[in-house]
């Protein structure tokens, strides 16, 4: 009898992302971010100050770009 336990844990979406997490979710690092960011490839933060994105906002974002290109 093979009783092996899933020990994987599920991908937990944030409900809010800050820098950190945005260089994460796109693989790059601070530089690259801002250079994203600056040619209006990361849509505008919901809170300037930290900056920060709504996760369901950002990933609305790529779908509406990647519908239209």
């Amino acid at each position: 009898m093979n009783t092996q336990v899933n020990t994987e844990v599920p991908a937990v979406k944030k409900e809010f992302l800050r820098i950190e997490d945005m260089m994460k979710k796109f693989g790059v690092n601070r530089k690259q971010f801002w250079s994203m960011r600056k040619r209006g490839d990361i849509p505008k933060p919901v809170i300037k100050s930290p900056p920060t994105w709504r996760e369901k906002d950002v990933d609305a974002f790529y779908d509406k770009r990647a519908r239209h290109e």
